[in-house]
């Protein structure tokens, strides 16, 4: 019998980083390859409002069963507001220089 994989929500700066695509594409890569399946706030399309997003990234976070935080997480608004709402929930909350030591502690790795 194989266990349900976690789902891990990507959480980071995206107004205020120009290479936001990039960054989420190599998070999103790397918690694959760790055995979560993800969810990326980046997969929304960009013509909606700012508003519109963070009402898909809080059902997003309602979903996920850890919050994983970019470096740059301390800097975003939307970023604050989701970990806020995580915590609410009561999800985990990963720093994602830690995510590999994760990984490999709960055998996902």
């Amino acid at each position: 019998m194989t266990s349900k994989r976690k789902i891990a929500y990507i959480s980071g700066a995206i107004s205020s980083d120009p290479h936001y695509l990039e960054k989420f594409a190599d998070a999103e890569t790397v918690l694959l390859g760790c055995g979560f399946d993800v969810l990326n706030p980046t997969c929304v399309p960009a013509l909606l409002s700012y508003s519109q997003h963070m009402q898909i990234d809080k059902i997003f976070v309602s979903a996920c069963d850890v919050i994983v935080l970019l470096p740059d997480w301390k800097i975003s608004d939307g970023a604050k507001e989701e970990l806020e709402l995580g915590r609410r929930l009561k999800k985990e909350v990963i720093l994602y220089k830690n995510i590999l030591t994760y990984a490999q502690k709960y055998g996902m790795i």
